[in-house]
């Protein structure tokens, strides 16, 4: 009994999926704390200078969107079947949201450039990138029913809630958000849609690692 109890112990331990749903707790933590930092920031008056253009609320997307398409990326590496298509559609989404918020028409360069990011060079790298995600699909059209299957699931739960914050973020950008101190809330929204994206491809991560962890 004891050495059974023992070996039951040793597994939890070097189970892979132990510690990385503690890993999602920490990401939940975050979440929390970067909300609370920001709200801070803007209760002291800091609202203005942090949403900023590439300013310090732009630069956290960034980095939150580079962080969710790594996780993404490494579904669509690892990951087999319907996990592996939403990974891959996902990561490919995610690439084009980081151009999105990249601004190329900020960036500044070389005169040619600057010409060619103020005559539509942003929107044609939104459809190059957004389009191969339909071709993509399509072309993985067998998986669809598993695909919706994963939709379903509750650890879907924080994608849905992703894309309605994302959603409320442009059309706040679009009708409301006329002076800097409006705009600190719709970047701020926005960073709460991509913290939930995190959340979103870190659930999944633990649903590709669920099943190379399950013995065939």
């Amino acid at each position: 009994m004891g050495a059974h109890s023992h070996a039951n112990a040793d597994f939890r331990t070097r189970n892979p999926l132990a510690s990385e749903k503690r890993i999602r707790h920490f990401i939940i933590v975050g979440i929390v704390f970067i909300n609370a930092a920001f709200l801070a920031a803007w209760w002291a008056g800091y609202g203005p200078p942090l949403s900023k253009e590439h300013g310090i609320l732009e630069h956290t997307q960034l980095l939150v969107l580079l962080s969710v398409f790594v996780l993404f990326f490494l579904g669509w590496r690892y990951g087999v079947e319907e996990e592996k298509t939403a990974s891959g559609a996902l990561s490919m989404l995610t690439a084009a949201a980081f151009v999105r918020e990249l601004d190329v028409k900020t960036l500044g360069g070389p005169d040619w450039f600057r010409w060619l990011s103020h005559h539509g060079l942003q929107e044609i790298l939104l459809v190059a990138m957004t389009l191969p995600i339909l071709w993509y699909l399509a072309r993985r059209r067998h998986h669809w029913w598993g695909l919706i299957r994963l939709a379903l699931a509750p650890a879907a739960m924080p994608l849905f809630v992703a894309g309605t914050l994302l959603v409320v973020a442009v059309e706040f950008d679009r009708d409301i958000a006329v002076d800097a101190e409006l705009r600190f809330w719709e970047e701020f929204i926005e960073l709460n849609g991509y913290l939930f994206l995190l959340l979103s491809a870190w659930n999944h991560w633990l649903i590709i690692q669920r099943r190379r962890c399950t013995p065939a």
